[in-house]
Protein backbone atom coordinates (compact mmCIF):
# COMPACT_ATOMS: atom_id res chain seq x y z
CA UNK A 1 0.00 0.00 0.00
CA UNK A 2 1.13 3.51 -0.76
CA UNK A 3 2.65 5.09 2.37
CA UNK A 4 0.55 8.25 1.96
CA UNK A 5 -2.66 6.24 1.71
CA UNK A 6 -1.60 4.19 4.72
CA UNK A 7 -1.04 7.39 6.74
CA UNK A 8 -4.42 8.75 5.63
CA UNK A 9 -6.10 5.46 6.58
CA UNK A 10 -4.65 5.73 10.08
CA UNK A 11 -6.00 9.27 10.41
CA UNK A 12 -9.41 8.17 9.14
CA UNK A 13 -9.42 5.28 11.59
CA UNK A 14 -8.80 7.66 14.49
CA UNK A 15 -11.50 10.06 13.27
CA UNK A 16 -13.94 7.18 12.70
CA UNK A 17 -13.47 6.09 16.31
CA UNK A 18 -14.18 9.62 17.57
CA UNK A 19 -17.22 9.95 15.30
CA UNK A 20 -18.70 6.57 16.19
CA UNK A 21 -18.25 7.07 19.92
CA UNK A 22 -20.25 10.30 19.63
CA UNK A 23 -22.85 8.77 17.33
CA UNK A 24 -23.57 6.04 19.85
CA UNK A 25 -24.51 8.83 22.25
CA UNK A 26 -26.65 10.34 19.43
CA UNK A 27 -24.28 13.31 19.11
CA UNK A 28 -22.72 14.60 15.89
CA UNK A 29 -19.02 15.38 16.37
CA UNK A 30 -18.85 18.30 13.91
CA UNK A 31 -15.08 18.97 14.23
CA UNK A 32 -14.28 15.31 13.56
CA UNK A 33 -16.56 15.26 10.52
CA UNK A 34 -14.93 18.42 9.13
CA UNK A 35 -11.51 16.79 9.55
CA UNK A 36 -12.79 13.57 7.97
CA UNK A 37 -14.08 15.39 4.88
CA UNK A 38 -10.75 17.19 4.48
CA UNK A 39 -8.80 13.93 4.78
CA UNK A 40 -11.16 12.21 2.33
CA UNK A 41 -10.54 14.97 -0.20
CA UNK A 42 -6.80 14.35 0.22
CA UNK A 43 -7.35 10.61 -0.17
CA UNK A 44 -9.34 11.15 -3.35
CA UNK A 45 -6.48 13.06 -4.94
CA UNK A 46 -4.12 10.17 -4.17
CA UNK A 47 -6.37 7.35 -5.38
CA UNK A 48 -8.31 9.08 -8.13
CA UNK A 49 -6.68 7.06 -10.90
CA UNK A 50 -6.10 3.82 -9.01
CA UNK A 51 -7.71 0.61 -10.23
CA UNK A 52 -8.13 -0.75 -6.71
CA UNK A 53 -8.92 0.91 -3.42
CA UNK A 54 -7.55 -0.28 -0.09
CA UNK A 55 -9.96 -2.61 1.66
CA UNK A 56 -9.36 -1.03 5.08
CA UNK A 57 -10.21 2.42 3.73
CA UNK A 58 -13.41 1.11 2.17
CA UNK A 59 -14.38 -0.64 5.40
CA UNK A 60 -13.84 2.52 7.46
CA UNK A 61 -15.97 4.62 5.12
CA UNK A 62 -18.75 2.05 5.17
CA UNK A 63 -18.56 1.83 8.97
CA UNK A 64 -18.94 5.58 9.47
CA UNK A 65 -21.74 5.79 6.92
CA UNK A 66 -23.65 2.81 8.28
CA UNK A 67 -23.35 4.07 11.87
CA UNK A 68 -24.68 7.46 10.79
CA UNK A 69 -27.72 5.86 9.22
CA UNK A 70 -28.25 3.40 12.07
CA UNK A 71 -27.97 5.94 14.86
CA UNK A 72 -30.21 8.42 13.02
CA UNK A 73 -32.96 5.81 13.23
CA UNK A 74 -32.90 6.07 17.03
CA UNK A 75 -33.52 9.81 17.30
CA UNK A 76 -36.65 11.84 16.79
CA UNK A 77 -34.86 14.83 15.25
CA UNK A 78 -32.82 13.51 12.33
CA UNK A 79 -31.86 16.98 11.10
CA UNK A 80 -28.31 16.93 12.54
CA UNK A 81 -27.65 13.55 10.88
CA UNK A 82 -29.12 14.14 7.41
CA UNK A 83 -26.44 16.53 6.06
CA UNK A 84 -23.67 14.15 7.08
CA UNK A 85 -25.45 11.13 5.59
CA UNK A 86 -25.68 12.99 2.28
CA UNK A 87 -22.10 14.22 2.48
CA UNK A 88 -20.79 10.73 3.25
CA UNK A 89 -22.79 9.30 0.33
CA UNK A 90 -21.23 11.91 -1.94
CA UNK A 91 -17.72 11.27 -0.67
CA UNK A 92 -18.09 7.51 -1.07
CA UNK A 93 -19.41 7.93 -4.62
CA UNK A 94 -16.57 10.31 -5.44
CA UNK A 95 -13.91 7.95 -4.07
CA UNK A 96 -15.33 4.76 -5.58
CA UNK A 97 -15.99 6.34 -8.95
CA UNK A 98 -18.66 8.52 -10.47
CA UNK A 99 -19.42 5.86 -13.09
CA UNK A 100 -21.12 3.76 -10.40
CA UNK A 101 -23.80 6.45 -10.06
CA UNK A 102 -25.20 5.52 -13.48
CA UNK A 103 -25.92 1.89 -12.59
Amino acid sequence: MNEKIHAITIIIDTLATEIIESLRRKIINEPAFVQLYTVLDDAFVLIEHEEQIDRELAALLFLVYSQLVTQSNYVYDKSPFVPHIGKMQGMIRKIFGATLQNI
